[in-house]
Protein backbone atom coordinates (compact mmCIF):
# COMPACT_ATOMS: atom_id res chain seq x y z
CA UNK A 1 0.00 0.00 0.00
CA UNK A 2 1.42 3.33 -1.05
CA UNK A 3 1.02 6.18 1.40
CA UNK A 4 -0.01 9.59 0.07
CA UNK A 5 0.65 12.98 1.61
CA UNK A 6 -1.94 15.61 0.71
CA UNK A 7 -1.21 19.33 1.18
CA UNK A 8 -4.21 21.61 1.73
CA UNK A 9 -3.77 25.35 1.40
CA UNK A 10 -6.06 27.57 3.44
CA UNK A 11 -6.40 31.23 2.65
CA UNK A 12 -6.64 32.49 6.22
CA UNK A 13 -6.80 36.15 5.16
CA UNK A 14 -9.79 35.41 2.95
CA UNK A 15 -11.55 33.48 5.71
CA UNK A 16 -10.81 36.22 8.22
CA UNK A 17 -12.17 38.85 5.83
CA UNK A 18 -15.37 36.86 5.37
CA UNK A 19 -15.79 36.47 9.13
CA UNK A 20 -15.35 40.22 9.71
CA UNK A 21 -17.75 41.08 6.90
CA UNK A 22 -20.44 38.73 8.15
CA UNK A 23 -20.04 40.09 11.68
CA UNK A 24 -20.72 43.60 10.47
CA UNK A 25 -23.85 42.77 8.45
CA UNK A 26 -26.79 44.46 10.15
CA UNK A 27 -29.49 41.95 11.02
CA UNK A 28 -31.63 44.02 13.35
CA UNK A 29 -33.22 47.47 13.18
CA UNK A 30 -30.90 50.46 12.58
CA UNK A 31 -29.11 51.70 15.66
CA UNK A 32 -30.45 55.09 16.64
CA UNK A 33 -29.28 57.58 19.21
CA UNK A 34 -31.76 59.85 20.93
CA UNK A 35 -32.05 62.30 23.78
CA UNK A 36 -29.08 62.81 26.05
CA UNK A 37 -27.07 60.03 24.40
CA UNK A 38 -27.24 61.78 21.05
CA UNK A 39 -26.43 65.16 22.58
CA UNK A 40 -23.41 63.84 24.50
CA UNK A 41 -21.99 61.87 21.58
CA UNK A 42 -22.41 64.72 19.11
CA UNK A 43 -20.48 67.16 21.30
CA UNK A 44 -17.74 64.59 21.85
CA UNK A 45 -17.46 64.41 18.09
CA UNK A 46 -17.17 68.20 17.98
CA UNK A 47 -14.27 68.03 20.44
CA UNK A 48 -12.53 65.40 18.30
CA UNK A 49 -13.04 67.37 15.08
CA UNK A 50 -11.65 70.52 16.70
CA UNK A 51 -8.54 68.59 17.75
CA UNK A 52 -8.12 67.36 14.17
CA UNK A 53 -8.76 70.67 12.41
CA UNK A 54 -5.92 72.54 14.11
CA UNK A 55 -3.09 70.38 12.67
CA UNK A 56 -4.94 70.18 9.34
CA UNK A 57 -5.02 73.98 9.17
CA UNK A 58 -1.30 74.42 9.85
CA UNK A 59 -0.27 71.70 7.41
CA UNK A 60 -2.47 73.32 4.78
CA UNK A 61 -0.91 76.70 5.55
CA UNK A 62 2.58 75.24 5.33
CA UNK A 63 1.95 73.39 2.10
CA UNK A 64 0.36 76.47 0.56
CA UNK A 65 3.37 78.58 1.51
CA UNK A 66 5.66 75.93 -0.04
CA UNK A 67 3.80 75.79 -3.36
CA UNK A 68 6.14 78.07 -5.31
CA UNK A 69 9.23 76.30 -3.98
CA UNK A 70 7.72 72.96 -4.96
CA UNK A 71 7.01 74.13 -8.50
CA UNK A 72 10.62 75.20 -8.96
CA UNK A 73 12.09 72.14 -7.26
CA UNK A 74 13.68 69.12 -8.90
CA UNK A 75 12.94 67.13 -5.73
CA UNK A 76 9.97 65.07 -6.90
CA UNK A 77 9.33 63.70 -3.39
CA UNK A 78 8.97 67.27 -2.08
CA UNK A 79 6.58 68.15 -4.88
CA UNK A 80 4.45 65.09 -4.12
CA UNK A 81 4.41 65.89 -0.39
CA UNK A 82 3.41 69.51 -1.01
CA UNK A 83 0.62 68.66 -3.44
CA UNK A 84 -0.75 65.82 -1.34
CA UNK A 85 -0.73 67.83 1.89
CA UNK A 86 -2.42 70.85 0.33
CA UNK A 87 -5.15 68.67 -1.15
CA UNK A 88 -5.76 66.35 1.79
CA UNK A 89 -5.61 68.98 4.54
CA UNK A 90 -8.03 71.29 2.75
CA UNK A 91 -10.43 68.39 2.32
CA UNK A 92 -10.03 67.47 6.00
CA UNK A 93 -11.14 70.99 6.92
CA UNK A 94 -14.05 71.29 4.50
CA UNK A 95 -15.36 67.76 5.13
CA UNK A 96 -15.13 68.34 8.89
CA UNK A 97 -17.07 71.56 8.43
CA UNK A 98 -19.80 69.75 6.51
CA UNK A 99 -19.96 67.03 9.16
CA UNK A 100 -20.21 69.46 12.06
CA UNK A 101 -22.83 71.73 10.55
CA UNK A 102 -24.98 69.22 8.67
CA UNK A 103 -28.60 70.32 8.95
CA UNK A 104 -30.08 66.93 8.05
CA UNK A 105 -32.08 64.92 10.56
CA UNK A 106 -30.27 61.75 9.50
CA UNK A 107 -27.78 60.54 10.56
CA UNK A 108 -28.24 61.15 14.27
CA UNK A 109 -25.07 63.08 15.01
CA UNK A 110 -25.54 66.33 13.11
CA UNK A 111 -25.37 69.96 14.11
CA UNK A 112 -28.97 70.35 12.97
CA UNK A 113 -30.17 67.65 15.36
CA UNK A 114 -28.24 69.16 18.25
CA UNK A 115 -29.71 72.57 17.41
CA UNK A 116 -33.15 70.99 17.79
CA UNK A 117 -32.38 69.45 21.19
CA UNK A 118 -35.25 70.01 23.64
CA UNK A 119 -34.89 71.97 26.86
CA UNK A 120 -35.59 68.84 28.91
CA UNK A 121 -32.78 66.95 27.17
CA UNK A 122 -30.38 69.84 27.78
CA UNK A 123 -31.27 69.74 31.48
CA UNK A 124 -30.47 66.00 31.58
CA UNK A 125 -27.25 66.61 29.69
CA UNK A 126 -26.32 69.38 32.14
CA UNK A 127 -26.86 67.01 35.06
CA UNK A 128 -24.58 64.47 33.39
CA UNK A 129 -21.87 67.08 32.82
CA UNK A 130 -22.19 68.27 36.42
CA UNK A 131 -21.52 64.74 37.71
CA UNK A 132 -18.40 64.11 35.63
CA UNK A 133 -16.94 67.61 35.90
CA UNK A 134 -17.91 68.61 39.43
CA UNK A 135 -19.22 71.89 38.02
CA UNK A 136 -22.43 73.69 38.93
CA UNK A 137 -25.44 72.30 36.97
CA UNK A 138 -26.52 75.86 36.14
CA UNK A 139 -23.15 76.55 34.56
CA UNK A 140 -23.38 73.34 32.55
CA UNK A 141 -26.84 74.27 31.31
CA UNK A 142 -25.75 77.79 30.35
CA UNK A 143 -22.86 76.39 28.32
CA UNK A 144 -25.14 73.85 26.60
CA UNK A 145 -27.67 76.51 25.71
CA UNK A 146 -24.88 78.58 24.21
CA UNK A 147 -23.72 75.61 22.14
CA UNK A 148 -27.26 74.85 20.99
CA UNK A 149 -27.68 78.46 19.88
CA UNK A 150 -24.35 78.33 18.04
CA UNK A 151 -25.27 75.21 16.07
CA UNK A 152 -28.73 76.61 15.42
CA UNK A 153 -27.13 79.65 13.81
CA UNK A 154 -24.61 77.68 11.75
CA UNK A 155 -26.33 74.38 10.85
CA UNK A 156 -28.34 75.52 7.85
CA UNK A 157 -28.54 74.80 4.15
CA UNK A 158 -25.70 75.96 1.92
CA UNK A 159 -27.88 78.68 0.41
CA UNK A 160 -29.09 79.95 3.79
CA UNK A 161 -25.53 80.12 5.08
CA UNK A 162 -24.24 82.03 2.04
CA UNK A 163 -27.07 84.55 2.41
CA UNK A 164 -26.62 84.99 6.16
CA UNK A 165 -25.44 88.20 7.78
CA UNK A 166 -22.88 86.47 10.01
CA UNK A 167 -19.37 86.17 8.58
CA UNK A 168 -18.74 82.72 10.04
CA UNK A 169 -22.00 81.45 8.57
CA UNK A 170 -20.97 82.67 5.12
CA UNK A 171 -17.55 81.05 5.51
CA UNK A 172 -19.14 77.77 6.60
CA UNK A 173 -21.33 77.94 3.50
CA UNK A 174 -18.26 78.32 1.29
CA UNK A 175 -16.46 75.43 2.99
CA UNK A 176 -19.52 73.18 2.73
CA UNK A 177 -19.85 74.10 -0.95
CA UNK A 178 -16.28 72.93 -1.51
CA UNK A 179 -16.92 69.69 0.40
CA UNK A 180 -20.10 69.00 -1.56
CA UNK A 181 -18.70 69.60 -5.03
CA UNK A 182 -14.95 69.20 -5.27
CA UNK A 183 -14.48 65.52 -4.52
CA UNK A 184 -17.18 64.36 -6.95
CA UNK A 185 -16.34 66.97 -9.62
CA UNK A 186 -19.97 68.01 -9.71
CA UNK A 187 -19.12 71.54 -10.73
CA UNK A 188 -16.46 73.18 -12.87
CA UNK A 189 -17.08 76.52 -11.19
CA UNK A 190 -14.24 78.09 -9.28
CA UNK A 191 -14.40 77.78 -5.52
CA UNK A 192 -14.23 80.97 -3.53
CA UNK A 193 -12.09 80.04 -0.54
CA UNK A 194 -9.58 82.26 1.23
CA UNK A 195 -7.16 81.45 4.04
CA UNK A 196 -9.15 83.72 6.38
CA UNK A 197 -12.17 81.44 5.88
CA UNK A 198 -10.13 78.54 7.24
CA UNK A 199 -8.73 80.64 10.09
CA UNK A 200 -12.20 81.76 11.18
CA UNK A 201 -13.70 78.27 10.95
CA UNK A 202 -10.80 76.59 12.79
CA UNK A 203 -10.67 79.22 15.53
CA UNK A 204 -14.42 79.04 16.17
CA UNK A 205 -14.34 75.24 16.28
CA UNK A 206 -11.44 75.36 18.73
CA UNK A 207 -13.36 77.61 21.12
CA UNK A 208 -16.42 75.36 20.89
CA UNK A 209 -14.23 72.28 21.35
CA UNK A 210 -12.71 73.80 24.48
CA UNK A 211 -16.14 74.49 25.94
CA UNK A 212 -16.95 70.80 25.46
CA UNK A 213 -13.60 69.72 26.93
CA UNK A 214 -14.03 71.81 30.05
CA UNK A 215 -17.24 69.97 30.97
CA UNK A 216 -16.99 66.58 29.26
CA UNK A 217 -13.23 65.84 29.42
CA UNK A 218 -12.11 67.36 32.75
CA UNK A 219 -9.25 64.84 32.97
CA UNK A 220 -7.50 66.72 30.16
CA UNK A 221 -5.44 69.74 31.15
CA UNK A 222 -6.98 73.22 30.64
CA UNK A 223 -3.99 73.90 28.40
CA UNK A 224 -4.94 71.03 26.06
CA UNK A 225 -5.87 73.12 23.00
CA UNK A 226 -2.99 75.57 23.51
CA UNK A 227 -0.64 72.59 23.49
CA UNK A 228 -2.29 71.16 20.36
CA UNK A 229 -2.00 74.57 18.68
CA UNK A 230 1.72 74.94 19.42
CA UNK A 231 2.57 71.33 18.59
CA UNK A 232 0.59 71.51 15.33
CA UNK A 233 2.35 74.67 14.19
CA UNK A 234 5.77 73.22 14.97
CA UNK A 235 4.92 69.92 13.28
CA UNK A 236 3.88 71.72 10.10
CA UNK A 237 7.00 73.89 10.32
CA UNK A 238 9.22 70.81 10.35
CA UNK A 239 7.62 69.51 7.17
CA UNK A 240 7.31 72.91 5.47
CA UNK A 241 9.86 75.44 6.81
CA UNK A 242 8.33 77.93 4.38
CA UNK A 243 5.23 78.24 6.59
CA UNK A 244 4.17 81.80 7.43
CA UNK A 245 4.83 83.10 10.93
CA UNK A 246 1.22 82.82 11.93
CA UNK A 247 0.08 80.88 14.99
CA UNK A 248 -3.57 81.35 15.82
CA UNK A 249 -3.41 81.05 19.59
CA UNK A 250 0.17 82.07 20.40
CA UNK A 251 -1.06 84.87 22.66
CA UNK A 252 -4.34 83.28 23.78
CA UNK A 253 -5.35 81.36 26.89
CA UNK A 254 -7.95 79.28 25.04
CA UNK A 255 -9.57 77.89 28.20
CA UNK A 256 -10.14 81.37 29.61
CA UNK A 257 -11.38 82.82 26.33
CA UNK A 258 -13.80 79.93 25.71
CA UNK A 259 -15.24 80.37 29.19
CA UNK A 260 -15.84 84.06 28.54
CA UNK A 261 -17.76 83.33 25.34
CA UNK A 262 -20.57 81.42 27.04
CA UNK A 263 -20.45 83.43 30.29
CA UNK A 264 -20.99 86.74 28.50
CA UNK A 265 -24.43 85.63 27.35
CA UNK A 266 -25.71 84.03 24.18
CA UNK A 267 -26.12 87.17 22.08
CA UNK A 268 -22.71 88.65 22.85
CA UNK A 269 -20.82 85.37 22.76
CA UNK A 270 -22.43 84.21 19.51
CA UNK A 271 -21.73 87.57 17.86
CA UNK A 272 -18.07 87.27 18.83
CA UNK A 273 -17.86 83.80 17.26
CA UNK A 274 -19.69 84.80 14.10
CA UNK A 275 -18.04 88.14 13.43
CA UNK A 276 -15.04 88.93 15.62
CA UNK A 277 -12.86 85.96 16.60
CA UNK A 278 -10.85 85.94 13.36
CA UNK A 279 -9.66 89.47 14.12
CA UNK A 280 -8.38 88.43 17.56
CA UNK A 281 -6.26 85.39 16.66
CA UNK A 282 -2.86 85.32 15.02
CA UNK A 283 0.57 86.74 15.59
CA UNK A 284 4.09 85.42 15.59
CA UNK A 285 4.63 82.22 17.58
CA UNK A 286 6.63 82.50 20.76
CA UNK A 287 9.87 80.72 21.53
CA UNK A 288 11.82 78.85 18.89
CA UNK A 289 8.85 77.93 16.71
Amino acid sequence: MTAKIVFTFKDEAKDELRARSEKMVRTGPPFKLAGTGRSVQFLRGVFSRASLCIPAFYHFLGSSCAKNDAKDSNDFAFRVAQTYSEFSDLNTLTLSCRKLFDNASKPDLTGGNFARTSDSTLVEHAEYWAKISGRNPEECLAALRFLRRFFSECSKSETELLRSEGQLQQRIGLLIQHANRSAAHLSLEDYSLDIIDLVHFTAACTVVGEIVRSFDRPSLQPTYFNEVDTASYRAAQRVFPQIAKFQMFATWNIERQARLYWQLGEDHGIHMLLNQIHHAVGGEPKGEA
